[in-house]
């Protein structure tokens, strides 16, 4: 009868999941209907934005609520651009809900040893593990604030491992019964141990022989079998213990530092065996088993304790601390044949329980009626369980040392492993625990195995790699959240951000043994540009890779005069294309093609002005003229005015010859229309198309000449900086350094270049007038002698930053910021990357206190980095490399996330595990808001000088009569400069006492100083005044001040 009801039941779950996913297709149907409607309009001109509109990410979570996760992110981002390049077009099941995999292909992937969790063939095994002859590990106990180990074997052998796994220290407990148990006191910071009769408290801080810093409490009424510490963390100076025993007690045990004389001197310590009287402690006991407690743990998280037991009937039980003394009815969970061991998983709020009928059962921690899944496989009764708490693993192990790994959220079984060590009888394994802090699952017998995590072996020991060859190209697509990659052998990658892996793939992009050079993706994310070598271009369907136009090159022409460097998406449509090219040659032009016409043409070029701006004049008039070839809907045709006759001055007379053009940037917005290049000499050519003038700036007037060695070699990159006061203004009124959609135009945030070194990269911003706020722009460059400088469009040098790093200063290959331009990110030729909080200067530019703050330094690469980006949502950066890798980072602190082109799926999710690749060895360094490296390097001022007549007064008479030294002509000399500096103390410098001898002789006693009347005036804000301890307000006596460099923190 009650299998006929099941299957009723089960017969009307399945009509009830048919009828809501009939239910969901017929939302999506009109989901889709809506959708094509809005893109058939949007093509004929006639849409009309409104809140109901449908873009990609409604779209995305509208697909979402109707399928759930099922949907792959892939398929739906494909879908979408299907329907939004061809709305008339056929659509395919499948298209959105996917293919079946095989299920030998899914076997074949499972058994692959790069797919494991754990690298069993990466085992570490230690063999001195602190254990006798015939002796054995019994019990395992990580301490994770103070990233220890301590073991305790079965003889009575303590030992403290470290991180590294070498050993501490140890002790070895004069006692005759075997030990079943440790852990670690957090407040007496103390180790405790239980015997068979006995519980063992052991100084492991302390000098001397077990009998010196061992308390051994005895005697106990029944046999003790396991232990463990109760961390509340409101106790001072007092622990909680608590212990299972053979009688199926659950024992609360309460220690404090008086019961052990912890407040005595050493000397009063008396020599022989410390032994207490377990009476004089408060030991609170409960019968809650049948038989004996196993394992016993107290779970933070549920403020509760758990114990288990082999009683079929009071299996397990899980409730508060305050049922051990109330005798109130408890919780509990009856499973046959009784609980091993069972284990807590935060994040799943699940309770995982095993015991000898091999099945392991999840429970919710208020259900003890029935579980709410089991995972069956096991052939041996389970005897250890432990979590992987950050990716939701289950380790599970039997008698037999074979290992289970399972995954909590789908309940699947992840890997099986076993130890081939000895027989099942011999070695066996009685204690096991997985170090959430280093990754590793650790076992113990009589030896210690130690079985790493796969990702944290590809992580730290295979080279990253994406590219065979150097990386040339790196662009992000931010409408679909994929990363476009092209190496120097041609080959055109396209990969998903969250997970990593490649959706596809061109090679041999524009002809066999041609190199693409540089591309670009249009805003919307569904056409890519491509320029090559031999100066070719071609747009391609960035979903599909299809190939839709091209621009076809002149055979007469040299392939180094036509190589393209950079390109910009200005416009993409399917009706029009125009995109700003760069050429080797520095020429910039306009290469465009509308709807019908076959092939790519330029349509507008940029004149060459530096000849002209080398006689001598750094300001420029243009005359602009209507477009004679085509209209581009940009810039029109440009005439420079030569009426003008040479004006040289200091600015000018040292302009450096030649031109070899590196980068450019574009901004096109209402009210600005800018061009900004950049040149291998270090100088900007600005050219302001709404005032018709080009300007010429030059670093070097304001800073050392730098030595530019040029050459052939990969692709450079920089990044484009649109910066504005955000408050003023909207979020949408950028989006990725763009223009406003209501303005025709597109800006790029990503500038490239063609040469080994890149010795200047530039970026501009735009400004606006809102609420009556005037927002400036403000052009950011990157150059080869390490620094970022920020100029005004009228040609002012704003702010000059030289990043902190611990090596000299390294010439810069890359710039990029935030949607917001909040934080600005550099990268340099040795593989580092730098980050800087530039939101105060936004704030106003013009005040010299508003500084761009360096708030991390990191190494990224063992090579030059040719590019990178910020991901907002994610909160990533993504860096490419000369060295083939294109790596993830976590922007708050420059932790490793993975590479493009790893096995195993990206863990985007914040991770505590601090891991390198194979070629770096620099920890990641966070500069604190008070450190020095946070703003520009600031002066010592001396404002005490050495008064002469005053020291020759003080001089013995006999030196009067020499002659005088060179140094003593200057009467200016200060003297400051002719002693040890003093101690630099951490804390501003408020009041010395007179003849201090740390303060040195400057700040003495020693009347031959007078105050230096030229110096600035002591600022009130700065808690830098120096003064007498022992003078008080009525002194006439000016206080000194001095000005102090924060300290690094």
């Amino acid at each position: 009868m009650s299998d006929r009801r099941d299957s009723e039941k089960e017969k009307l779950s399945t009509l009830s999941d048919v009828a809501k996913f009939n239910y969901a297709l017929k939302q999506f149907q009109t989901l889709i209907g809506k959708t094509v409607a809005q893109k058939r309009e949007e093509r004929l001109g006639m849409y009309i934005k409104d809140q109901d509109e449908i873009d990609y990410d409604t779209f995305y979570e509208t697909v979402q609520t109707l399928f759930g996760p099922e949907v792959k992110d892939q398929d739906v981002k494909t879908f979408f651009r299907k329907i939004s390049n061809n709305p008339d077009g056929r659509i395919e099941w499948c298209e959105i809900f996917g293919y079946f995999i095989v299920e030998g292909d899914a076997l074949a992937s499972q058994l692959d040893e790069e797919n494991m969790v754990f690298l069993v063939s990466r085992r570490q095994r230690i063999t001195k593990a602190g254990v006798k002859r015939r002796d054995a590990i019994k019990c395992i106990a990580k301490v994770p604030p103070l990233d220890f180990m301590i073991t305790a074997s079965q003889k009575g052998m303590l030992t403290i491992f470290n991180s590294q796994m070498r050993v501490l220290t140890s002790t070895n407990i004069a006692d005759s019964s075997w030990v079943t148990g440790c852990d670690y006191l957090t407040q007496l910071k103390r180790v405790v141990a239980v015997t068979e009769r006995t519980v063992v408290i052991w100084d492991y801080k302390s000098q001397g022989s077990c009998q010196d810093n061992c308390f051994i409490i005895k005697p106990m009424e029944h046999c003790l079998l396991c232990v463990c510490t109760v961390n509340l963390g409101d106790q001072l100076a007092k622990d909680d213990i608590l212990m299972g025993d053979d009688g199926g007690h659950v024992n609360l045990f309460t220690v404090t530092s008086d019961d052990f004389g912890l407040k005595q001197s050493k000397a009063k310590k008396k020599s022989q065996l410390q032994i207490l009287d377990s009476r004089k402690f408060k030991n609170i006991k409960r019968k809650l088993h049948d038989d004996w407690v196993v394992k016993v743990k107290f779970i933070s998280a549920l403020n509760c304790f758990g114990s288990c037991s082999l009683d079929s009937v009071h299996s397990f039980v899980l409730d508060d601390l305050k049922r051990l003394e109330d005798n109130l009815p408890v919780r509990e969970f009856s499973v046959p044949r009784g609980v091993n061991a069972f284990t807590y998983c935060g994040k799943a709020n699940i309770i995982v329980t095993g015991g000898d009928d091999k099945v392991l059962r999840l429970w919710h921690p208020n259900i003890n009626t029935k579980p709410v899944g089991k995972l069956l496989g096991h052939l041996f009764s389970v005897m250890e369980i432990v979590t992987n708490e950050k990716d939701q693993h289950i380790i599970s192990l039997s008698t037999a040392k074979i290992f289970r790994v399972w995954d909590i959220q789908t309940l699947s079984l992840l890997q099986i492993f076993h130890d081939s060590q000895g027989k099942p009888a011999e070695m066996q394994i009685y204690a096991m625990i997985f170090d959430n802090n280093h990754g590793t699952l650790i076992t113990g017998s009589s030896v210690i195995d130690i079985y790493p995590l796969t990702r944290m072996i590809q992580d730290t020991k295979q080279v990253p790699q994406t590219h065979e060859r150097n990386i040339n190209v790196l662009a992000y697509n931010r409408a679909f959240h994929q990363v476009l990659t092209i190496c120097a052998e041609s080959i055109v990658k396209v990969w998903e951000l969250e997970s990593g892996h490649q959706i596809y793939q061109i090679e041999d992009a524009h002809g066999p043994n041609i190199e693409v050079t540089c591309a670009a993706i249009d805003k919307n994310g569904f056409h890519l540009a491509t320029g090559a070598y031999d100066g070719t271009l071609k747009i391609w369907d960035f979903g599909s890779g299809q190939e839709i136009k091209a621009l076809s090159v002149a055979n007469d022409s040299k392939d180094d005069e036509q190589w393209l460097l950079q390109l910009v998406y200005l416009k993409a449509s399917e009706s029009r294309h125009v995109i700003l090219a760069l050429e080797h040659s520095g020429k910039i032009q306009i290469i465009q093609g509308n709807e019908g016409e076959p092939h790519l043409t330029v349509t507008w070029e940029l004149p060459e002005v530096v000849s002209l701006f080398l006689q001598g004049n750094p300001v420029m008039s243009l005359c602009l003229k209507p477009n004679a070839r085509k209209t581009n809907g940009f810039f029109p045709d440009v005439q420079l005015l030569s009426d003008t006759g040479p004006k040289r001055n200091n600015e000018t007379q040292n302009l450096p010859l030649g031109e070899e053009m590196k980068c450019f940037d574009v901004l096109k917005v209402e009210g600005y229309s800018l061009i900004a290049t950049g040149n291998a000499h270090g100088a900007i050519i600005l050219w302001d198309f709404e005032s018709a003038t080009v300007r010429y700036l030059l670093e070097g007037k304001h800073s050392t000449k730098m030595d530019m060695k040029m050459g052939f070699g990969s692709v450079r990159h920089s990044a484009a900086c649109c910066w504005y006061v955000e408050r003023l203004i909207s979020k949408e009124d950028v989006i990725n350094g763009e223009s406003s959609p209501t303005v025709e135009g597109e800006e790029t945030t990503n500038e490239k270049d063609v040469k080994p070194t890149d010795p200047k990269k530039s970026a501009s911003g735009f400004s606006k007038n809102i609420a009556g706020h005037t927002c400036s722009p403000i052009l950011a460059s990157a150059h080869e002698n390490g620094c970022v400088y920020l100029w005004t469009i009228g040609g002012d040098l704003l702010r000059e930053v030289l990043p902190f790093t611990k090596h000299p200063a390294i010439p810069l290959t890359a710039l990029c910021t935030d949607i917001s331009a909040k934080m600005l990110l550099a990268a340099t030729k040795e593989g580092h990357v730098m980050r800087w909080n530039t939101g105060s200067f936004l704030e106003d530019p013009q005040d010299e206190n508003k500084q761009i703050k360096q708030q991390l330094y990191w190494r990224a690469h063992s090579t030059k980095v040719v590019s990178l980006f910020y991901e907002e949502e994610k909160n990533l950066v993504v860096t490419a490399s000369v060295d083939g890798s294109v790596r993830l980072w976590h922007a708050p602190n420059g932790h490793y996330v993975g590479y493009f082109g790893q096995r195993r799926v990206f863990e985007l999710s914040e991770s505590s595990d601090l891991i390198l690749p194979c070629d770096v060895n620099e920890f990641p360094i966070i500069i604190k808001e008070d450190s020095k490296y946070t703003e520009k390097k600031q002066k010592f001022e001396y404002p005490l000088i050495l008064d002469r007549k005053k020291w020759k007064s003080l001089t013995k008479s006999s030196l009067l009569s020499k002659k005088p030294r060179p140094f003593e002509v200057d009467q200016d000399f200060k003297f400051f400069k002719a002693l040890a500096s003093p101690k630099a103390n951490r804390q501003p410098l408020e009041s010395f006492k007179s003849g201090n001898k740390e303060a040195g002789v400057v700040f003495g006693s020693i009347p031959i100083y007078r105050h230096d009347n030229r110096a600035p005036p002591v600022k009130t804000d700065q808690k830098t005044i120096l003064q007498d301890s022992q003078s008080n307000k009525s002194q006439t006596s000016p206080p000194v001040g001095v000005k102090r460099e924060a300290g690094l923190s």
